[in-house]
Parts: structure tokens; C-alpha cells; sequence
């Protein structure tokens, strides 16, 4: 189960890589991406988010709007500190670099190393196990 914990993360980070490149060209899929990283989250069984259903002014002592949402309680979930550390976790990734022959000459091109990757996944999906024994 592990091992495809770390492929389905791994798929995200592909597409997060791809999706970020064409971003840079003009290319904005945001809307059409997949989140696989939600479906790690719920295979694993971290309850989902719910924070769209409360009043989050209410916690930053502003007086609460019932159309805004509930006063937060014991089943309000969110999951931002578990997509913080995955966005830590990627971001500390670096890109290899290896020379290709052109007919133009030398040119130096970036990569991901897929053993490198998955090593790290493979770790915070341990995290995500131990954080979710803690729960």
C-alpha cells in the first residue's frame, strides 16, 4: 500500500512539475488538475476537510456571521498542515542537471532524478502514517 502511496504522490508532483512549466509559457490548467494528494490523504483515512462549512472570523475574534459559516468545534477538520509539509517536502527537490550534444553546441538540461523523488515521498508518506496514528 506504501509503495503506491508514494506512486500516486509522485504522479501529483509530475503533474504539479508540468503544470508549473506551462504556467511559465502562458498556460494556466489549474482547474483541470487532478488532486491526487487529497486521494493519498483519504486512502490513508485523515478525515476531510471541512473548513468551508465554518466562520473563520469567528477564530480571528471577530464576532461570527452565521452566513459565513459555524462556529468552529471539535469536528471542524483542515488539512492545511498536511499539505504544507508535502509543499516543504517537493520544494526541497532539487533539479539535476545533465549536458546534451546539440547541433548547436552543448546544452545544459535540467531533470528530476524519479529515485531522489521518491525517496523523499517515501519518507513524508511515513510522516503522514505517524501523523495519522496521532489523530
Amino acid at each position: 500500500m506504501k509503495d503506491s502511496l508514494v506512486n500516486l504522490l509522485f504522479e501529483e508532483f509530475k503533474q504539479e512539475c508540468l503544470f508549473e512549466e506551462l504556467e511559465q509559457k502562458g498556460i494556466d490548467l489549474t482547474k483541470v488538475s487532478v488532486q491526487i494528494y487529497d486521494i493519498v490523504l483519504d486512502l490513508i483515512g485523515f478525515p476531510k476537510d471541512n473548513t468551508k462549512n465554518y466562520d473563520f472570523n469567528a477564530l480571528n475574534g471577530l464576532e461570527h456571521n452565521p452566513k459565513l459559516g459555524k462556529l468552529p468545534d471539535d469536528d471542524l477538520c483542515c488539512r492545511d498542515w498536511l499539505y504544507d509539509k508535502y509543499y516543504d517536502t517537493i520544494q526541497t527537490i532539487e533539479k539535476k542537471q545533465k549536458i546534451e550534444v546539440t547541433d548547436k553546441g552543448l546544452k545544459m538540461i535540467e531533470y528530476n532524478d524519479e529515485e531522489l523523488i521518491k525517496s523523499k515521498l517515501n519518507d513524508f508518506v511515513d510522516w503522514l502514517y505517524l501523523e495519522y496514528s496521532n489523530i
